[in-house]
């Protein structure tokens, strides 16, 4: 019975080695692009710090992580927040993007935020965060890069 019990712990440890050798799956690759902007807000209520791990395209992510970031939280349109919520709907999509509205609340102010999305390798990434009002935020223009 100790040898069983030995290869059972052999193979269980070399199934958590496994395990941390491979990277980590992303949270968000697999989801439909209003599932993902669900995730996104769904995030301030429950760890207190918005959302992580935000599948952006690269060249979003790349500036996002240098000095170029805007400076605010573009998903509530502010810097602080208290009871987040938001209302998603899919507004359009097809085989390449697809865009999401969500009607977002946050201190009482309920604010609209269009999420474009690209799908790319089979998973759906942000590709812009806008404000569909006059002279709206528009985190591609923010950045610096081209619009879709």
């Amino acid at each position: 019975m100790s040898a069983f019990t030995r290869r059972t712990l052999l193979l269980g440890l070399a199934g958590i080695a496994l395990a941390a050798a491979l990277p980590a799956f992303p949270v968000f690759a697999a989801e439909r692009p209003e599932a993902i902007v669900e995730t996104i807000y769904a995030a301030y209520d429950n760890n207190g710090n918005g959302p992580q791990d935000v599948p952006y395209l690269p060249e979003i992510a790349e500036q996002l992580s240098g000095e170029n970031h805007p400076g605010f939280d573009f998903f509530i349109d502010a810097q602080d927040f208290d009871k987040v919520s938001a209302t998603v709907s899919l507004v359009s999509e097809n085989d390449k993007g697809a865009l999401v509205r969500a009607e977002v609340t946050n201190f009482g102010e309920k604010k609209t935020v269009e999420i474009d999305f690209v799908k790319t390798g089979g998973d759906w990434k942000i590709a812009n965060v806008r404000y569909p009002v006059a002279n709206g935020f528009d985190l591609r223009q923010s950045l610096g890069l081209s619009p879709l």
